[in-house]
């Protein structure tokens, strides 16, 4: 006769099922999760391939500028090359940032970051250097203050004590003198510029790689610092009556600007309007001091008519999607990494990112029209904030990461509208110099230039209309676009109620105006 066999005790059963109940939860979950993810993939593919079918691309590779060789590229020249110096060992050394408490006080010390270049603004520019003048700029009326250049430089002196300088030549000559030590850079560029091409080798190919994000930022400082340079160099050569050299160096400056119009980047075109400013400041000084002669104006306001910033804002814009975010939803990196539980539902937020992208960012600048409009921004403003919801709205539908990252874009346009009437505006201001030249006065109207001085003229990109313009009593003009506000004030430029004041690009007309003299 066999034993009874014990029963099992009640605890033992409850562990029994409490594991096949968490394994029945753990595989409902799992389906669950398998189910989304393929729910979610299903629908972004169906949407891409939708858009698609609509003429839309998404691949990366049609926006990466094509490579040149190295020997033709202006952007290889040795002072450029440096930042592009990425080997695989460097491409593989991670970027690690740590915080130390040093002193009682939090410091972040960065390890793995490489400096691969030399900033050409701070080979000249000593610390030392106390009080240099910062201008408002040329369109806000103001010449760079060539005087207090010379003032901050000669402070540097063993006693510390500079002599009142009033002699914008004397001025100049202080200022080029001290520049003396970056002179064999600025020939090297200035002969480098000669190259029929010229593309900054960012591998966008490795952008997810943080060595790769460090190089972009590394040569873009780089660039502006260019900028700054040249623009100096150049106002100080135009007072000592070397305006053909002052036009090389403006040239230069444009051949850095074809290299950043081909950058699929948003902070690149960013950097760019800054440039296209530092780089108009000689051009509009030139053009106050009529320093500049019939075949000088043609040759600037030739390369001003071709610079056209809005055709590669719209490219970085898609770049930042399709290079920069697609990729990394693509690689499973932005949910993954930041929100982990939203994982199984990274393709709905891939493709809500992707919509409102299409409907509230690329709908504000229009390239065939040749138009930013602020009521079309606002509008897409509005759409925007009907879109996304409170963050338990975006959280159900799917548009928390379109939330954090699209907002950035809201400035784009007006950024973008701001910088291309800025050069539209020294174009016109060149084919007006060249009529002046020509007739002894100034035309009565902006008509009246065309075709002998210029085959077309930019309209205002706020309304497509004709730019605001009249001749002055004192024998100027005045030249301007209505400026954000979509109202023509008269002229007038708006300031901030900041210290020193600043434009108020929002408010008040973009205007042209003369710096004074130095």
């Amino acid at each position: 006769m066999e034993a009874p066999q014990p029963k099992p005790s009640r605890l033992k059963k409850f562990i029994r099922r409490l594991l096949f109940t968490l394994a029945a939860l753990v595989t409902f979950v799992a389906l669950l999760v398998a189910e989304e993810e393929w729910r979610s993939a299903h629908a972004w593919n169906s949407y891409k391939r939708e858009m698609e079918a609509k003429g839309e691309h998404f691949d990366a590779a049609r926006l990466i500028p094509p490579k040149v060789p190295d020997d033709q590229n202006f952007g290889m020249t040795p002072y450029f090359a440096l930042y592009f110096n990425l080997p695989p060992e460097i491409l593989r050394q991670p970027i690690v940032t740590t915080t130390k408490l040093v002193n009682g006080r939090y410091v972040e010390e960065t390890t793995g970051n490489v400096e691969r270049g030399t900033n050409l603004r701070p080979v000249w520019y000593d610390r030392e250097v106390k009080r240099a003048p910062r201008p408002l700029g040329w369109n806000c009326g103001m010449a760079a203050d060539l005087t207090g250049w010379a003032a901050a430089i000669q402070g540097t002196n063993a006693d510390g004590t500079a002599a009142q300088i009033t002699d914008p030549a004397e001025a100049a000559t202080i200022v080029l003198d001290k520049m003396k030590s970056c002179e064999a850079t600025l020939a090297e560029l200035q002969s480098a510029s000669q190259r029929p091409y010229c593309r900054f080798n960012i591998p966008y190919e490795e952008i997810a790689n943080p060595q790769v994000i460090a190089a972009l930022m590394q040569h873009l400082a780089a660039v502006k610092g260019v900028y700054q340079v040249l623009s100096l160099h150049a106002e100080a050569e135009m007072v000592l009556g070397r305006s053909e050299q002052a036009l090389k160096d403006i040239e230069v400056m444009f051949r850095v600007d074809d290299g950043l119009k081909e950058e699929p980047a948003i902070i690149s075109q960013l950097v760019r309007y800054a440039g296209a400013a530092i780089l108009l400041q000689p051009v509009g000084e030139g053009l106050a001091e009529h320093r500049w002669s019939e075949a000088q104006l043609g040759v600037l306001q030739e390369r001003l008519q071709r610079t056209d910033l809005i055709a590669s804002t719209v490219l970085g814009l898609y770049g930042e999607r399709d290079i920069w975010s697609n990729q990394m939803f693509d690689r499973g990196e932005v949910l993954s990494g930041v929100f982990p539980g939203l994982f199984p539902w990274g393709r709905l937020e891939q493709l809500n990112i992707n919509r409102m992208f299409q409907a509230t960012v690329l709908p504000r600048i229009d390239v065939a029209a040749r138009e930013i409009n602020p009521s079309v921004s606002q509008a897409c403003d509005a759409r925007f904030q009907v879109s996304e919801g409170s963050g338990l709205h975006a959280f159900f539908q799917h548009s928390i990461m379109a939330k954090m990252m699209l907002p950035a874009f809201s400035r784009v346009a007006q950024k973008t509208a701001f910088a291309q009437s800025e050069v539209d505006m020294a174009m016109i201001s060149c084919a007006l110099e060249r009529y002046r030249l020509a007739e002894g006065r100034y035309p009565d109207a902006l008509n009246d230039l065309v075709p002998r001085f210029a085959a077309r003229l930019p309209h205002d990109i706020i309304n497509g209309q004709p730019m605001k313009y009249r001749r002055t009593e004192d024998g100027r003009f005045v030249l301007y676009s209505v400026g954000w506000n979509e109202k023509d004030d008269g002229g007038i430029v708006a300031a901030t109620k900041t210290k020193p004041p600043r434009q108020d690009v929002l408010q008040g007309d973009w205007v042209w105006e003369y710096p004074g003299k130095n």
